[in-house]
């Protein structure tokens, strides 16, 4: 059985986030925004894809119960040196895409960083809306097409230095990212918010969160749309 290529970036991208956490980190924040519009506090979530685990511990921290899933062991490993006392925090590695999405298991499920790594992202979106119990809240990101900050990056080969952009297997502009969530069920309610790019942690760089030419991530929250009775 092949390792998983997470495994080897693990601790590295631990640390980065570690520090990334202790100077400023945009997508906690921008997560834990969205989590307080729409999901209650005492809520299930599920961090599907969840790393070492820290934007479980952001979300555990501001009062959710929170299950992290990865199918890589090594992140499971990093996550599971978090120090949990005093909060509903669980991590578990899963062996298949499917494993974990339980139906209607969860209030709400964060899938960050994952959806540009998933050769065919229907089933998962699928798997994540008959996961959720009503009314049941995404809260997705994806890999911006748009992002001239991405463009950039790709040119300079900037991403040679970041071992998690190497398997990238999609990229989506916000009206495609839209399409692809409508088809599966889910309408769009927050968002999108673009980070990832020098322009983050500007004083005035919150004015460019919602330009899709900037960050090279989109974050977006969306809820399952209600089951139409057969005729």
């Amino acid at each position: 059985m092949s390792q998983n290529p997470f495994d080897e970036v693990a601790e590295k991208f631990a640390r980065a986030t570690d520090r990334a956490l202790e100077h400023g980190y945009l997508r906690g924040e921008l997560v834990l925004e969205m989590a307080a519009r729409g999901i209650p506090k005492g809520s299930v979530i599920l961090d599907y894809g969840c790393g070492p685990g820290r934007l479980s511990l952001l979300l555990a921290r501001a009062g959710y119960r929170v299950r992290g899933v990865d199918m890589s062991a090594g992140m499971i490993r990093e996550a599971e040196k978090l120090d949990r006392r005093g909060l509903d925090l669980e991590f578990c590695h899963i062996h298949s895409p499917e494993e974990g999405l339980r139906r209607e298991s969860f209030d709400a499920i964060l899938c960050s960083s994952v959806i540009e790594y998933v050769l065919d992202p229907d089933p998962l979106l699928q798997g994540f809306r008959h996961a959720l119990r009503t009314p049941g809240m995404l809260i997705i990101s994806y890999a911006n097409r748009s992002s001239l900050w991405r463009w950039y990056t790709d040119r300079r080969n900037a991403r040679a230095d970041n071992p998690m952009w190497a398997p990238h297997n999609r990229m989506w502009t916000w009206s495609g990212f839209r399409g692809l969530l409508r088809h599966n069920g889910f309408q769009p309610v927050f968002g999108p918010k673009f980070f990832e790019s020098p322009l983050d942690w500007k004083t005035w760089g919150h004015w460019f969160r919602s330009i899709p030419f900037t960050g090279s991530l989109g974050l977006v929250a969306a809820r399952p749309e209600p089951v139409r009775p057969a005729r």
